[in-house]
């Protein structure tokens, strides 16, 4: 899985669509997938091999509801066990959007307690079979018609998920139930990381934006001021943050066309990858004015930044 693409045939992943009935009425064995270099006992998969309908998803995973099925690759010797999933996923502008993802290759967990695989997402050129690295699925063993586990997609998560095993003659017909969503636990945490070294410093913007109205003439502040009410957030064309002190706040300054603001954020905290802090302005004992929302490590932060009326997407790299 070190390429940033993995091919696989044809018949593989249009026969798993099928037979979860994602994409077709009918069933089929899969085929195409290459043998992995490490393959999971049969004694140890085949109680995974099921149909599944999503019951329970964190509600940070943007998940509104899917189904999956796991089945062993046909002729496969020692035979290793394949996944493929629909998921309905909420857009930025809250449409509703089909994604398809394969699992594989499957590996066990620490001590026994279940299987894990990459997530690999079906693109535009599914007709041609290939996918592309997306997240990580980790599944606990199965209890009675339970199975419960945490999934990571689109680089975010991880998100808990809960699955409930289908009956041999059961099926949702293409259209799930929609999932329980799991409130997430609020970090307590206090700083964005275990060590300060991890998050201390000068940090870049790095998903600026052209400015809308470097060539807008005398109109440009009255674009800024639209972008800033726009409802996929400001259009952010330069910016910065500084973390330090302690307890720890952060000085971010964002540009957005001809405006810039400056804001503090305190009460940083974390949990695993996610990130939270309180938006002041006017300094740390300035008035609170929103909440700043996202994920972080390895020198990043990036989110949804809310500062009164006006949401900014910001994402920042350590220098």
């Amino acid at each position: 899985m070190n390429r940033l693409k993995l091919v696989l045939g044809l018949g593989g992943v249009i026969a798993l669509l099928a037979s979860v009935g994602v994409a077709m009425a009918t069933t089929g064995a899969t085929t195409g997938y290459p043998q992995p270099k490490v393959v999971v006992p049969s004694s140890v998969s085949s109680p995974f091999e099921n149909r599944y309908v999503l019951t329970a998803v964190g509600s940070g995973a943007g998940i509104r509801s899917g189904e999956m099925k796991f089945e062993f690759e046909e002729g496969s010797s020692p035979q290793f066990l394949v996944g493929i999933s629909q998921f309905y996923l909420y857009s930025p502008t809250g449409e509703i959007e089909t994604a398809l993802f394969t699992f594989y290759p499957f590996t066990e967990l620490p001590g026994g307690k279940g299987l894990k695989a990459p997530v690999l997402k079906v693109g535009a050129s599914a007709s041609y079979g290939q996918v592309t690295p997306d997240g990580e699925l980790r599944l606990e063993n199965p209890v009675g018609d339970k199975v419960k586990g945490e999934i990571r997609i689109n680089g975010d998560g991880p998100w808990p998920v809960e699955f409930r095993i289908l009956g041999e003659d059961e099926s949702t017909h293409g259209h799930p139930p929609v999932a329980k969503q799991i409130p997430e636990a609020e970090p307590t945490n206090p700083g964005w990381g275990a060590q300060t070294s991890e998050y201390v410093g000068e940090y870049e913007l790095t998903n600026a934006a052209e400015d809308p109205t470097a060539k807008a003439g005398t109109l440009g502040a009255v674009i800024g001021v639209a972008e800033g009410l726009g409802v996929n957030g400001a259009v952010v064309s330069g910016g910065s943050m500084t973390v330090g002190g302690n307890p720890a706040t952060a000085e971010v300054t964002v540009e957005t066309g001809s405006q810039k603001r400056t804001f503090t954020l305190t009460d940083l905290a974390w949990q695993g990858d996610k990130r939270t802090a309180q938006v002041h302005e006017g300094g740390a004992e300035g008035p609170a004015i929103g909440r700043f929302e996202g994920t972080g490590g390895q020198g990043t932060v990036k989110g949804s930044m809310v500062a009164g009326h006006t949401l900014y997407k910001v994402e920042f790299q350590l220098k």
